[in-house]
């Protein structure tokens, strides 16, 4: 009875949850000095990455909010919204939000990936 139980409850959460990873198709990406110097390396492996996605059509919207004309931050940075391809599974998304997630910037540099349902033009 105990384990039926624990079954019915792991059931529930995961029956909670795994709309919320089904709506999420795009990732709002951010990089930027906390004050310092800017991890350039992580900042262009963070381009690379999102280059190949792009390249290899994994995404298919990629809005850049900042740097922008008017806009650029003196530290430098990126904050970007990249939205999945149309036909890419689930699985080859989130192999590139896996890849985002395993950026390690140095102290110093802030590095957010957001899931969100989609991209919006700011």
């Amino acid at each position: 009875m105990l384990k039926f139980t624990c079954l019915m409850i792991v059931g529930a959460v995961l029956s909670i949850s795994a709309p919320t990873f089904a709506e999420s198709r795009a990732v709002n990406i951010s990089i930027g000095s906390i004050g310092g110097s800017l991890d350039n390396a992580a900042l262009r492996t963070v381009r690379q990455v999102i280059g190949f996605a792009v390249g290899t059509s994994t995404v298919d919207k990629f809005i850049v909010y900042s740097p922008r004309v008017g806009s650029i931050p003196i530290e430098g940075g990126l904050s970007a919204c990249a939205e999945a391809g149309f036909g890419i599974s689930n699985t080859t998304f989130n192999v590139f939000i896996q890849q985002l997630r395993s950026i390690n910037p140095k102290p110093g540099t802030f590095y957010n990936v957001e899931l969100t349902a989609t991209c919006k033009q700011k």
